[in-house]
């Protein structure tokens, strides 16, 4: 049992000379939620040029900071930045433990940084607001002997009218 614990050991700390505590511990990608309003926006991501629609769960790498494009057609493009911060912890468990070697391998491959935020929101500022909304939604229910018309969007009158 003890030859086990100790072959244990030694292979734990022989992998963390050739992986780095930071790679070994949190990897080197980090999800990153993105919505919009409206949902259904483009992001486009540099500098990797990957691409998704909102709402997205982007798998991004450690190693870069990002700006996020946000567009749809009929809004205003918004920017947004995802900055890489160095997790401190991480530099010093890879000083502790790794040696050069644990340093090296997570410098290049950034998996010692915590990208921020970890949530984005972005609204995106309809170009021809005079135009309206893109959808209107009309209900039409009964009540008793009585037909009630509503819509979703404040503002909007409906009426029928009776054609001969």
């Amino acid at each position: 049992m003890k030859r086990v614990l100790a072959s244990f050991v030694v292979l734990s700390l022989l992998s963390m000379n050739f992986f780095g505590c930071a790679a070994m511990l949190q990897g080197t990608r980090q999800m990153i939620q993105a919505n919009s309003t409206p949902n259904g926006a483009k992001i486009l991501v540099s500098p990797t040029n990957e691409e998704y629609v909102t709402p997205a769960m982007m798998n991004l790498e450690r190693k870069y900071n990002y700006v996020l494009t946000f567009s749809k057609k009929g809004y205003s493009t918004a920017k947004f930045n995802i900055h890489k911060k160095l997790d401190v912890t991480m530099l010093l468990l890879d000083v502790l433990f790794t040696g050069v070697l644990g340093v090296i391998v997570d410098a290049a491959t950034g998996a010692w940084y915590d990208l921020t935020p970890e949530f984005v929101t972005v609204t995106l500022e309809r170009l021809n607001a005079a135009n309206g909304p893109d959808e209107i939604k009309v209900y039409v229910r009964m009540e008793g002997d009585s037909l009630i018309i509503e819509s979703d969007e404040p503002g909007v009158n409906v009426s029928i009218d009776k054609q001969n």
